[in-house]
Protein backbone atom coordinates (compact mmCIF):
# COMPACT_ATOMS: atom_id res chain seq x y z
CA UNK A 1 0.00 0.00 0.00
CA UNK A 2 2.98 2.32 0.86
CA UNK A 3 4.58 1.97 -2.85
CA UNK A 4 0.84 2.74 -4.17
CA UNK A 5 0.95 5.96 -2.70
CA UNK A 6 4.81 6.40 -3.09
CA UNK A 7 3.76 5.88 -6.83
CA UNK A 8 1.23 8.52 -6.47
CA UNK A 9 3.08 11.06 -4.77
CA UNK A 10 6.25 10.62 -7.55
CA UNK A 11 3.88 11.08 -10.27
CA UNK A 12 2.34 14.57 -8.88
CA UNK A 13 5.50 15.77 -8.49
CA UNK A 14 6.68 15.06 -11.78
CA UNK A 15 3.53 17.26 -12.76
CA UNK A 16 4.05 19.80 -10.78
CA UNK A 17 8.20 20.06 -12.14
CA UNK A 18 7.08 19.65 -15.77
CA UNK A 19 3.53 21.23 -16.39
CA UNK A 20 3.71 20.73 -19.95
CA UNK A 21 3.11 16.67 -19.40
CA UNK A 22 -1.14 17.61 -18.48
CA UNK A 23 -3.33 17.37 -21.35
CA UNK A 24 -3.82 20.66 -23.05
CA UNK A 25 -7.50 21.86 -22.99
CA UNK A 26 -8.86 21.20 -26.55
CA UNK A 27 -11.07 23.58 -28.38
CA UNK A 28 -13.22 22.33 -31.09
CA UNK A 29 -13.46 24.81 -33.43
CA UNK A 30 -14.94 24.75 -37.34
CA UNK A 31 -12.90 26.50 -40.33
CA UNK A 32 -15.85 27.60 -42.26
CA UNK A 33 -17.03 30.16 -45.06
CA UNK A 34 -20.14 32.22 -44.20
CA UNK A 35 -22.56 32.31 -47.11
CA UNK A 36 -23.96 35.08 -48.71
CA UNK A 37 -28.11 36.82 -47.99
CA UNK A 38 -29.31 34.54 -50.59
CA UNK A 39 -28.09 31.15 -49.04
CA UNK A 40 -29.13 32.78 -45.65
CA UNK A 41 -32.53 33.34 -46.88
CA UNK A 42 -32.73 29.37 -47.86
CA UNK A 43 -31.45 28.63 -44.78
CA UNK A 44 -34.18 30.30 -42.95
CA UNK A 45 -36.82 29.35 -44.64
CA UNK A 46 -35.97 25.65 -43.95
CA UNK A 47 -35.21 26.51 -40.11
CA UNK A 48 -38.74 27.94 -40.17
CA UNK A 49 -40.74 24.55 -42.08
CA UNK A 50 -38.53 22.14 -39.47
CA UNK A 51 -39.45 24.10 -36.85
CA UNK A 52 -43.13 24.08 -37.44
CA UNK A 53 -42.54 20.17 -37.01
CA UNK A 54 -40.19 20.34 -34.15
CA UNK A 55 -40.28 23.58 -32.28
CA UNK A 56 -38.51 22.15 -29.81
CA UNK A 57 -35.50 22.17 -32.65
CA UNK A 58 -32.76 24.80 -33.20
CA UNK A 59 -33.78 28.25 -34.70
CA UNK A 60 -30.39 29.44 -37.31
CA UNK A 61 -29.03 32.28 -34.76
CA UNK A 62 -25.66 34.07 -33.59
CA UNK A 63 -25.25 30.62 -32.19
CA UNK A 64 -26.30 28.65 -34.62
CA UNK A 65 -24.76 30.42 -37.72
CA UNK A 66 -25.38 29.39 -40.82
CA UNK A 67 -22.22 28.07 -42.87
CA UNK A 68 -20.02 25.78 -44.37
CA UNK A 69 -17.24 24.17 -43.23
CA UNK A 70 -14.33 23.36 -44.68
CA UNK A 71 -12.60 21.79 -41.72
CA UNK A 72 -13.29 20.45 -38.22
CA UNK A 73 -10.46 19.65 -35.21
CA UNK A 74 -9.57 20.45 -32.12
CA UNK A 75 -6.83 22.52 -31.01
CA UNK A 76 -5.04 23.35 -27.92
CA UNK A 77 -6.55 26.51 -26.18
CA UNK A 78 -2.06 27.55 -25.96
CA UNK A 79 -2.46 27.50 -29.59
CA UNK A 80 -5.39 29.10 -30.48
CA UNK A 81 -4.77 32.50 -31.47
CA UNK A 82 -1.74 31.10 -33.62
CA UNK A 83 -4.13 29.11 -34.95
CA UNK A 84 -6.74 31.92 -35.90
CA UNK A 85 -3.74 34.20 -37.07
CA UNK A 86 -3.08 31.34 -39.74
CA UNK A 87 -6.85 31.25 -40.92
CA UNK A 88 -7.02 35.14 -41.08
CA UNK A 89 -3.31 35.39 -43.08
CA UNK A 90 -4.86 32.59 -45.83
CA UNK A 91 -8.42 34.33 -45.78
CA UNK A 92 -6.52 37.47 -46.55
CA UNK A 93 -5.16 35.51 -49.84
CA UNK A 94 -8.00 34.46 -51.79
CA UNK A 95 -10.45 36.24 -53.54
CA UNK A 96 -13.76 35.24 -51.71
CA UNK A 97 -16.13 37.36 -54.41
CA UNK A 98 -14.95 34.97 -57.15
CA UNK A 99 -16.15 31.91 -55.33
CA UNK A 100 -19.37 30.58 -56.60
CA UNK A 101 -21.08 27.94 -55.21
CA UNK A 102 -24.52 25.94 -56.15
CA UNK A 103 -27.06 24.56 -54.23
CA UNK A 104 -28.11 21.28 -55.06
CA UNK A 105 -30.59 19.05 -52.44
CA UNK A 106 -30.67 18.47 -49.30
CA UNK A 107 -29.31 15.81 -46.74
CA UNK A 108 -29.83 14.82 -43.55
CA UNK A 109 -27.90 12.48 -40.52
CA UNK A 110 -30.28 10.41 -38.18
CA UNK A 111 -29.68 10.73 -34.82
CA UNK A 112 -31.85 7.95 -33.76
CA UNK A 113 -35.74 9.13 -34.65
CA UNK A 114 -34.53 13.16 -35.26
CA UNK A 115 -32.99 13.82 -38.77
CA UNK A 116 -30.29 16.88 -38.68
CA UNK A 117 -31.44 18.66 -42.53
CA UNK A 118 -28.77 20.30 -44.45
CA UNK A 119 -28.39 22.22 -48.20
CA UNK A 120 -25.87 20.39 -50.26
CA UNK A 121 -23.22 22.00 -52.33
CA UNK A 122 -22.13 20.82 -55.19
CA UNK A 123 -18.14 20.33 -54.15
CA UNK A 124 -16.35 22.45 -56.92
CA UNK A 125 -13.06 22.13 -57.53
CA UNK A 126 -12.43 25.63 -56.32
CA UNK A 127 -14.11 25.03 -52.95
CA UNK A 128 -12.19 21.41 -52.82
CA UNK A 129 -8.89 23.47 -53.43
CA UNK A 130 -9.70 26.05 -50.81
CA UNK A 131 -10.68 22.86 -48.54
CA UNK A 132 -7.72 21.30 -49.08
CA UNK A 133 -5.07 25.20 -48.15
CA UNK A 134 -6.96 24.89 -44.68
CA UNK A 135 -6.28 21.08 -43.90
CA UNK A 136 -2.58 22.10 -44.83
CA UNK A 137 -2.32 25.04 -42.98
CA UNK A 138 -3.68 23.63 -39.84
CA UNK A 139 -2.32 20.45 -39.68
CA UNK A 140 0.32 21.31 -37.09
CA UNK A 141 -2.43 22.76 -34.69
CA UNK A 142 -4.32 19.14 -34.67
CA UNK A 143 -5.06 17.40 -31.97
CA UNK A 144 -7.21 14.59 -30.93
CA UNK A 145 -9.16 13.49 -27.80
CA UNK A 146 -11.62 16.14 -27.61
CA UNK A 147 -14.75 15.93 -25.45
CA UNK A 148 -18.05 17.95 -24.63
CA UNK A 149 -15.90 19.96 -22.42
CA UNK A 150 -14.30 21.33 -26.04
CA UNK A 151 -17.40 22.55 -27.21
CA UNK A 152 -20.02 25.70 -26.30
CA UNK A 153 -22.17 24.06 -23.81
CA UNK A 154 -25.99 23.73 -25.52
CA UNK A 155 -27.79 26.22 -23.99
CA UNK A 156 -31.07 23.50 -23.87
CA UNK A 157 -29.25 21.11 -22.33
CA UNK A 158 -29.27 18.63 -25.10
CA UNK A 159 -27.20 15.85 -24.47
CA UNK A 160 -23.87 15.90 -27.05
CA UNK A 161 -23.71 12.94 -29.04
CA UNK A 162 -20.47 11.13 -29.09
CA UNK A 163 -20.71 10.32 -32.72
CA UNK A 164 -19.65 13.89 -33.08
CA UNK A 165 -16.60 13.75 -30.88
CA UNK A 166 -15.58 11.28 -33.68
CA UNK A 167 -16.67 13.26 -36.35
CA UNK A 168 -14.26 16.08 -35.57
CA UNK A 169 -11.52 14.20 -34.82
CA UNK A 170 -11.60 12.42 -38.11
CA UNK A 171 -12.97 15.46 -40.39
CA UNK A 172 -9.68 15.32 -42.69
CA UNK A 173 -9.58 11.84 -43.64
CA UNK A 174 -13.56 11.00 -43.28
CA UNK A 175 -14.83 14.81 -44.85
CA UNK A 176 -12.38 16.08 -47.34
CA UNK A 177 -11.08 15.56 -50.88
CA UNK A 178 -13.60 13.48 -52.67
CA UNK A 179 -15.15 12.52 -49.59
CA UNK A 180 -15.62 16.49 -49.11
CA UNK A 181 -19.97 16.87 -48.67
CA UNK A 182 -20.53 20.82 -48.66
CA UNK A 183 -23.76 22.15 -47.10
CA UNK A 184 -25.34 24.28 -44.82
CA UNK A 185 -26.78 22.74 -42.39
CA UNK A 186 -30.42 24.30 -41.71
CA UNK A 187 -32.13 21.93 -38.51
CA UNK A 188 -33.67 19.48 -36.83
CA UNK A 189 -36.76 17.48 -37.32
CA UNK A 190 -38.69 13.92 -36.72
CA UNK A 191 -36.61 12.20 -39.23
CA UNK A 192 -39.24 10.73 -41.00
CA UNK A 193 -40.83 14.38 -42.21
CA UNK A 194 -36.96 15.08 -43.07
CA UNK A 195 -36.58 11.85 -45.30
CA UNK A 196 -39.63 12.64 -47.01
CA UNK A 197 -38.61 16.07 -48.14
CA UNK A 198 -35.31 14.83 -50.35
CA UNK A 199 -37.85 13.10 -52.50
CA UNK A 200 -39.15 16.08 -53.00
CA UNK A 201 -38.27 18.21 -56.29
CA UNK A 202 -35.83 20.72 -55.13
CA UNK A 203 -34.70 24.17 -57.91
CA UNK A 204 -30.79 24.61 -57.68
CA UNK A 205 -29.62 28.02 -56.91
CA UNK A 206 -26.03 30.10 -57.33
CA UNK A 207 -24.70 32.05 -54.48
CA UNK A 208 -21.77 33.67 -52.96
CA UNK A 209 -19.99 33.80 -50.04
CA UNK A 210 -19.01 36.44 -47.72
CA UNK A 211 -15.90 35.58 -45.47
CA UNK A 212 -14.22 32.69 -44.21
CA UNK A 213 -13.56 32.33 -40.61
CA UNK A 214 -13.25 30.34 -37.57
CA UNK A 215 -16.25 29.50 -34.89
CA UNK A 216 -16.34 27.29 -31.76
CA UNK A 217 -18.45 24.33 -32.43
CA UNK A 218 -21.68 23.78 -30.49
CA UNK A 219 -23.47 20.67 -30.04
CA UNK A 220 -24.66 18.69 -33.66
CA UNK A 221 -21.85 20.57 -34.93
CA UNK A 222 -23.47 24.18 -35.26
CA UNK A 223 -21.44 27.08 -35.28
CA UNK A 224 -21.72 28.39 -32.22
CA UNK A 225 -19.39 31.34 -30.98
CA UNK A 226 -17.04 33.47 -33.36
CA UNK A 227 -13.52 33.38 -32.50
CA UNK A 228 -11.61 34.19 -35.67
CA UNK A 229 -11.73 37.93 -37.44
Amino acid sequence: MKAIFKGAALAALVSLAHPAIAQDKLVAIDVLLEPDQKMLAAAEDWNKRLREQMPEGFALDETHRPHITLLQQYVAEKDLDASLATIKSLAASEDLSKLKLTANGLYHIPSGKIGLQGITIEPSSEIVALQAKVIQAMAPFRKSGGGQEAFVPDPTGTPFDPVLFKYVESFPESQAGKKFNPHVTTGTAPLEWVQAREKEPFEPFEFGVDKLTVYKLGNFGTAAKRIGD
